[in-house]
């Protein structure tokens, strides 16, 4: 009799569940988040944060928007990226796709020090003079009109120069600069190498994070893979990352442990999308977002339209564009915070051991950004964990 009772209540709260899924997939979703203008105002005026602004801007429409008319030049569909790709831990295509753009820029608030010179390698021979470049990129295209004054990030030319070095192997560094000039960020190094053994990293991690006391191998080999997988779940990077997504891990992991205010972006033929690494002066904590091009759906067009009649903005101009076969693109951006996992313990805790199934990061809050830089609003929306009401049917109709 109980049992029978149980599964009548597991039944019922089964099919509230769906209903309430249903509903939550059906109605309207989105919402128009309208800017501070006090947060607004400062990122103009301050330095750090209007050239962290203007890179950022600059990458969106290099690593999302050229690549997809790259594609589309070619007569290739874009491989869109599914929102669900988002979730921690969800494997990625190790195909690398030739026409997706890649970038790895490193942004200092500040210069980076002495001492960390062996793991950010960069010297006179690779500063931004136009001898260095014509030594190791020749052939690089509009090398005849590059000019020192554009190394400057508030110079109208900045952004050309900056799309111009992109293709170049390894980083690009931008520092603060105090050397009596009005405008202090300048675009320093180009083919900056990030120098770090792996074990190193992931055994700092592990011990800031109370997984081991002091050797990787103290555990054994079995839980040193582990540890790796979950390093670059830190940043919301599947374990199999490499190359420019390794350096970024690894140069956003050393400038948070120093306190240095930075952004590490990086984009890969890989996954197609943007992330950003963000650290602070005031704790060690990584911020992380990541930006992906999105084939807008019927239910979501349906949503926008029904949602957006009374906002004060054109999402058709703003924030959607049409593609050659009439398909319909958005930018999504979803931001990331570390998990009780992930977080540092307190210091008379014995030493804790790694949960396989426990996320180190979760989905902070997602929405959807202009596709252009004159807008500043932006619409929330769930879209990584959403599911299509189709979905939704179908699995309701099977019970």
């Amino acid at each position: 009799m109980r049992r029978i009772c149980k599964d009548v209540v597991l039944l019922i709260f089964s099919a509230v569940v769906v209903e309430r899924l249903r509903s939550i997939m059906t109605r309207d979703t989105c919402s128009l988040i309208l800017p501070d203008q006090k947060v607004l105002l400062q990122n103009r005026q301050d330095p750090y944060l209007f050239t962290r602004e203007k890179i950022a801007r600059t990458l969106i429409e290099y690593t999302l928007l050229d690549s997809y008319h790259n594609f589309n030049f070619h007569g290739i569909p874009y491989p869109f990226v599914s929102p669900s790709k988002l979730r921690p831990g969800t494997p990625t295509n190790a195909k690398e796709f030739e026409l997706q753009n890649s970038a790895l820029v490193i942004l200092v608030d500040g210069t980076i020090p002495e001492k960390m010179r062996k793991n950010f390698r960069f010297r006179e021979g690779n500063r931004l003079y136009k001898e260095n470049l014509i030594e190791v990129a020749p052939d690089l295209t509009e090398l005849n009109q590059y000019k020192w004054s554009m190394r400057h990030t508030n110079h109208e030319k900045f952004n050309a120069l900056l799309k111009m070095l992109l293709p170049l192997d390894y980083a690009l560094l931008v520092q603060r600069i105090e050397d009596g000039e009005s405008w202090p960020f300048e675009l320093t190094h180009f083919h900056v190498k990030v120098e770090r053994l792996l074990d190193n990293a992931i055994r700092g991690l592990a011990v800031y994070l109370n997984y081991i006391e002091h050797s990787l191998y103290e555990r054994g080999e079995e839980y040193v893979d582990l540890l790796e997988k979950k390093f670059f779940e830190y940043f919301n990077f599947y374990h199999n990352a490499s190359g420019r997504r390794c350096a970024a891990a690894l140069a956003a992991q050393l400038l948070a442990w120093k306190k240095i205010p930075a952004t590490v972006f990086i984009s890969s033929q890989q996954t197609r999308r943007l992330t950003f690494l963000t650290t602070s002066s005031s704790s060690e904590e990584i911020v992380i977002e990541q930006y992906l091009l999105l084939k807008v759906d019927a239910e979501l067009q349906e949503q926008l339209t029904n949602s957006s009649k009374n906002w004060p903005v054109d999402i058709l101009k703003d924030f959607l564009f049409h593609g050659p076969d009439q398909s319909t693109v958005a930018i999504l951006r979803a931001r990331f915070e570390h998990t009780e996992a992930s977080r540092p313990t307190l210091a008379d805790q014995p030493v804790r051991t790694v949960n396989p199934r426990e996320k180190w990061i979760r989905l902070k809050d997602e929405a959807l950004i202009p596709i252009h830089s004159k807008q500043s609003a932006k619409i929330g929306c769930s879209l990584v964990y959403r599911r299509p009401v189709s979905e939704l049917e179908i699995k309701q109709g099977s019970n």
